[in-house]
């Protein structure tokens, strides 16, 4: 479990406790494509590979809306067409998820938050 708080456009703190459960990988988009050719990939992988995944990936209802949020800042050429086929739409994790994948890993640890800003500041929380 983790506890996470935000900060309201009303200047109030609203928190929220999201669990994580594991997560049918065939269920998420991913967002971003081509994450083998990326810098840091491989070493990832090598550290996946001897020490498990650590953290949870975190993944955001699949609407077209939450889509066009996610890849405001992600590298035009890495950016995948949406797909509504999948509930899930994937904020951070998209290399864990390959490598998961590549390793025959079909299931991962994830939290569901329910926007874009509940996706931030939870990977902020796990990512001090």
């Amino acid at each position: 479990m983790v506890k996470v708080e935000i900060l309201t456009p009303d200047l109030s703190i609203q928190s929220k406790v999201f669990q994580a459960w594991d997560i049918n990988l065939a269920e998420v988009f991913q967002v971003v494509g081509s994450r083998k050719t990326q810098e840091g990939y491989n070493k990832l992988k090598r550290n996946v590979e001897a020490e498990g995944f650590k953290n949870p990936i975190i993944i955001i209802p699949n609407t077209e809306e939450n889509y066009s949020l996610a890849i405001r800042q992600v590298e035009t050429s890495f950016v995948r067409s949406w797909q509504k086929l999948r509930p899930y739409l994937c904020m951070y994790g998209n290399q864990r998820i390959e490598i998961a994948l590549e390793l025959g890993i079909f299931e991962l640890s994830g939290i569901l938050t329910p926007t874009v800003e509940w996706a931030h500041a939870t990977h902020l929380k796990l990512n001090p």
